[in-house]
């Protein structure tokens, strides 16, 4: 389920995305906490705190979804809406269901089902796909494709695992996709889930795990594993506007794209190659492990997206130049609108790659296009150190919120934590506005936490800044506004963080006795990197931890 809080307005400020707190609650306290992103092991499934956000329910049943906002004051709006999740031993049931095993043995494939030896992958979702069909592959057995498999039925449709053990191995031949969502001739599919499978390119130059080929909307990858693949989720929005222009009509961008609990790794083939690549329209991608470009170029790249939820992952080791997370904004025929915008990016962790001159980078894709991104909030993500990393966070966009976030730049080549410029011929960069950071490196050299070269509009408030062997710094560079930040003296000062040596988040919290402790300015920051409220008596501290 994708949850849209955008259209809210308020007397308040004119910037309700990035001004106004955001409290969700899917009902779903059983849904336990993300193993990944920046708070492993304690961030909860069940809450979230942005204007866009997104769950995965995996058990049947009524559920009540709550969401509060508030602008800070004593004004805050409640709205609740009821989700029903059906059962799927009744949506399909019986012969709806099909298992597949190497053998005969067919334990743990739901009563009534239909069965069949085989270890053909393509041949056994090619010549059983329809509607309200659940096609399941017997765990711990291995499957082979040589040819591509293809989902040209809608919905409701599952391709998953039966029985116990590992999930099902699909060994690709060729250079074929490990499955195939849509065709030229199909362009209004709709409702499908891949979940429960390994998909092994086996270093093919040029496979897809999954590829997005016509238009299908409502697609839920969940605990995806693709390795060894050229690019592990491929879904580009040029294939739907040539598929329209010639003679293939009625491919609209792919609306409702979920990918959630999975892990693409290893990807190969040079030049065109990434972990993701795609466009969508409501997507979200929430605790996945993406990582090991080096044989390819970006891990996470989007060439367009529209209102988008990335949240609780780690992105890491691309190509040598390429970046963790690409986020660019093509103008598409087929998409609602002709900027990148209202994308939240929040509580994951990132790290660099060799000489990479930016671990995440928002804007237009070169220097040569005229691209608009715009309504990104980045929140509560760990920029993890890396000794090739020059810039951290490159933005080339417009009304971007940047809060409470660590840059840990230790070891880096050049110590530069946010910078804020203008590529080319996109439109000039302004309203970039820089909250309740916390900087940090151990290293040497120049050290540059925020650095606005270009534009207007631009706020710098309450940002921590540490880097005791830094031999020139300065806080805040640029034609920003600044206040409330570290001075470039306090910068060589400890500010009594957990750890005399930090370098998990955790590290980083205050100390009784820190200089940054009710030092700050108010500003729309509702809660820390904790979830703590924002403050905690008195007024807000600095950096991203409020002490409580």
């Amino acid at each position: 389920m994708f949850f849209d809080a955008t259209a809210t307005t308020a007397t308040a400020t004119t910037r309700p995305f990035h001004e106004l707190g955001y409290r969700w609650d899917f009902g779903d306290p059983g849904s336990g906490v993300w193993s990944t992103g920046s708070r492993p092991g304690s961030s909860s499934r069940n809450l979230a705190n942005s204007p866009v956000a997104a769950h995965v329910y995996e058990t049947p049943g009524t559920y009540t979804v709550t969401m509060t906002a508030t602008d800070g004051t004593s004004t805050t709006a409640e709205s609740c809406v009821q989700i029903t999740v059906q059962d799927p031993e009744v949506v399909f049931s019986g012969a709806n269901t099909r298992c597949f095993s190497n053998d005969n043995n067919f334990a743990g494939c739901p009563g009534g089902a239909q069965t069949f030896i085989t270890s053909d992958f393509d041949n056994a979702i090619n010549t059983n796909v329809g509607p309200g069909r659940r096609l399941l592959f017997k765990r711990g057995h291995t499957f082979t494709a040589n040819a591509t498999p293809t989902i040209n039925a809608t919905g409701p449709m599952t391709v998953g695992a039966f029985n116990t053990g590992n999930d099902p191995l699909v060994e690709i031949s060729g250079n074929v996709s490990g499955i195939q969502l849509s065709t030229p001739q199909t362009p209004a599919l709709s409702d499908v889930r891949i979940m429960d499978l390994e998909i092994d390119g086996n270093s093919g130059g040029t496979t897809n795990g999954v590829l997005l080929n016509g238009g299908i909307n409502n697609v839920l990858l969940l605990r995806t594993n693709i390795h060894h693949i050229h690019t592990g989720v491929s879904g580009s929005p040029f294939l739907l506007d040539y598929f329209n222009a010639n003679n293939n009509p009625g491919h609209a961008l792919w609306n409702g794209l979920f990918i959630v609990d999975s892990r693409i790794a290893n990807t190969i083939g040079g030049q065109g190659g990434n972990g993701l690549f795609l466009g969508a329209h409501r997507y979200a991608i929430m605790g996945t492990v993406m990582t090991d470009g080096t044989g390819a170029e970006h891990i996470h790249r989007t060439p367009y997206l529209y209102k988008a939820f990335i949240a609780h992952n780690e992105f890491s080791n691309p190509a040598p130049t390429k970046g963790a997370m690409k986020m660019h904004a093509t103008k598409f025929t087929s998409a609602p609108s002709q900027q990148s915008e209202m994308i939240v990016v929040s509580n994951n962790k990132f790290t660099s790659g060799t000489n990479g001159p930016w671990t995440v980078n928002m804007g237009p894709q070169d220097d040569q296009s005229n691209e608009l991104t715009r309504h990104v909030i980045v929140e509560n993500n760990w920029f993890a150190p890396h000794a090739s990393q020059q810039i951290a966070l490159l933005i080339f966009a417009q009304s971007v919120t940047v809060r409470n976030n660590i840059f840990n730049l230790t070891g880096a080549a050049d110590q530069r934590g946010v910078d804020v410029d203008r590529w080319g011929i996109e439109p000039t960069t302004m309203d970039v506005h820089v909250y309740n950071n916390t900087f940090y490196s151990s290293s040497s050299g120049t050290f540059l936490p925020v650095n606005f070269r270009i534009g207007s509009g631009h706020i710098a408030k309450n940002n921590l800044a540490y880097a005791p062997n830094s031999g020139s710094r300065t806080m805040v560079s640029g034609t920003g506004t600044a206040s409330n930040n570290t001075s470039n003296a306090n910068i060589l000062v400890a500010p009594s963080f957990a750890s005399a040596t930090p370098s998990v988040p955790a590290d980083f919290s205050l100390g009784a006795g820190s200089y940054a402790v009710n030092a700050g300015a108010a500003v729309p920051v509702f809660a820390d990197f904790l979830g703590l409220s924002r403050s905690q008596g008195g007024a807000i501290d600095l950096g991203l931890v409020e002490r409580p």
